[in-house]
């Protein structure tokens, strides 16, 4: 599978490509602690009319883990993944979808490479904490968290995040589809879920709240309506962001595309296929 190796201070990014390389482009980022197979039932049904990118977070499955945490940070990632856009697509333009951690990486890159997008959604997430108090404390926090990842191990903190708040709603998931996504967490390492809380986390993140007012391309805020956090943020986001749509799905918490996998498709295929955003926003 292809690989961008590190360089220039960028993390090395292992993705996987699906379909047919003509079609329409669509990058999928996944979240903390999990990794590309996250997407692999929304990718089944896609992949019949796009050309599927598909990467790796650093410090999460098959991609690279830095010895220097600054080089797996959210604007080092971003740019890596531009790069990989450009070397697959060429001039095109890809369309772009990150979840949770994945779509701080995503809007990241859509601040800063807005040229090489069609359009962007975002499920659950965030532009990053604006108030510096709040995440100075919240970068104590990660830290802290990472070096118990490292001490006591990857099981131990799998158990530990599967239980906290944000995730919830996922003990009603289908057991088959619960032990799915916790296979996919216990597949990554301690080192590299720890490098990637350090780097990525919120608390380390720049955030972006005043340049999202820049983004020109069609914007969709995708959020579980038992996310309130979420919700809050989608809302306020959808405020700042010329071109943006802020949809809340029945029925799920943070993790939309595996708590209702049909609606959220069906979200995407018609964002993709150009329904406006505002008419999928009447439709829930």
């Amino acid at each position: 599978m292809p690989e961008l190796m590190a360089s220039g201070g960028r993390p090395s990014i292992w993705y996987e490509t699906m379909g047919d390389a003509s079609n329409d482009a669509l990058v999928l980022l996944h979240g903390f602690t999990t990794t590309h197979r996250t997407w692999d039932k929304l990718g089944e049904r896609l992949v019949k009319s796009r050309f599927l990118i598909l990467p790796d977070l650093p410090g999460h499955g098959k991609s690279g883990v830095s010895s220097s945490w600054a080089e797996m940070g959210v604007g080092p990632t971003s740019d890596a993944l531009a790069e990989v856009v450009a070397q697959e697509i060429g001039k095109r333009k890809a369309a772009l979808l990150g979840y949770s951690l994945g779509g701080r990486v995503a809007l990241d890159l859509a601040c800063k490479h807005q040229e090489l997008l069609s359009c962007l959604i975002l499920e659950g997430a965030s532009p990053g904490i604006e108030a510096e108090d709040i995440r100075t404390e919240r970068r104590a926090k990660d830290d802290a968290l990472a070096d118990e990842i490292e001490r006591l191990g990857v099981e131990w903190f799998v158990d530990h995040w599967q239980e906290t708040a944000l995730f919830s709603t996922q003990k009603d998931l289908d057991r088959d589809v619960f032990d799915a996504m916790r296979r996919d967490r216990l597949s990554n390492s301690a080192n590299g879920l720890a490098m990637s809380l350090r780097a990525a986390g919120t608390g380390a993140m720049v955030p972006l709240w005043d340049k999202i007012g820049e983004l020109k391309i069609p914007v969709l805020l995708v959020v579980g309506k038992k996310d309130r956090k979420y919700a809050e943020i989608g809302e306020a986001m959808r405020e700042r962001i010329p071109e943006s749509t802020e949809v809340r799905v029945n029925g799920a918490g943070h993790c939309v595309h595996v708590e209702r996998p049909q609606e959220f498709a069906t979200l995407t295929e018609r964002f993709l296929a150009g329904v406006p955003a505002t008419m999928l926003a009447a439709d829930r």
